[in-house]
């Protein structure tokens, strides 16, 4: 077995029990009523289904763009092959779906999803675009394509890097993709706080702020 396979095999067979329990309770919770209890009629379901297609062609093309503005084009067919991989992925498990109603609004349940949306700081629980479903136990989160945007180019600059492969499980493939990019995401952060920490503690740092609040100290005592 190379060298590649076998770190392949480990990775996808390495599991974080506190995260697997935090996915498999996130899935278990109940699904919104608004699915259960109604039902459309042909010509609706039919309306609904040229709306999410119209939607997501419009999101693609957006993402196209902005891949084609940060990639070079050498990298640019890998990344957008991974991007198709993961948005229809994505939108055939129901995962993330249009508002049928407002343009440029998401929603998903997918908890990998969920969580780096949550770390960058972006989308809505309270859901203000869909009042039918209150989202008592948080299922669902609320992006715009802005949101989708800043998530997916993090998700695309993992995949360009990393090498790893899942074959058909594409599950496995967008759930590790998206939990490296939180990774890589809080890695930076703590980095850039031991930075921070680092110049502000330095001896020479210290010993000059100390001598700054002497001379000060003396100004206001004349």
């Amino acid at each position: 077995m190379s060298l590649l396979k076998l770190l392949q095999t480990f990775i996808s067979g390495t599991h974080n029990p506190e995260l697997d329990a935090g996915r498999i309770k996130h899935d278990n919770l109940p699904e919104s009523e608004y699915f259960q209890d109604e039902k459309l009629s042909t010509d609706e379901l039919n309306k609904d289904k040229q709306i999410t297609f119209q939607r997501g062609y419009e999101l693609g093309q957006i993402l196209r763009a902005a891949i084609k503005e940060h990639y070079s084009p050498a990298e640019e067919q890998r990344v957008i092959d991974s991007l198709m991989k993961a948005m229809v992925y994505l939108g055939n498990n129901a995962r993330i779906f249009p508002d049928m109603d407002y343009e440029n609004i998401w929603y998903t349940d997918y908890y990998d999803l969920i969580e780096l949306a949550k770390d960058m700081g972006l989308g809505d629980k309270t859901l203000p675009h869909w009042p039918e479903e209150s989202n008592l136990l948080n299922r669902y989160l609320e992006l715009t394509t802005s949101d989708l945007l800043q998530i997916f180019l993090g998700f695309l600059e993992e995949a360009l890097l990393d090498e790893y492969k899942f074959g058909a499980d594409l599950d496995s493939w967008v759930r590790y993709l998206l939990r490296e990019t939180l990774k890589s995401r809080q890695r930076l952060a703590r980095e850039r706080q031991k930075h921070d920490e680092a110049f502000r503690f330095s001896p020479q740092i210290l010993k000059t702020t100390e001598q700054n609040k002497r001379d000060n100290s003396k100004i206001f005592e004349r």
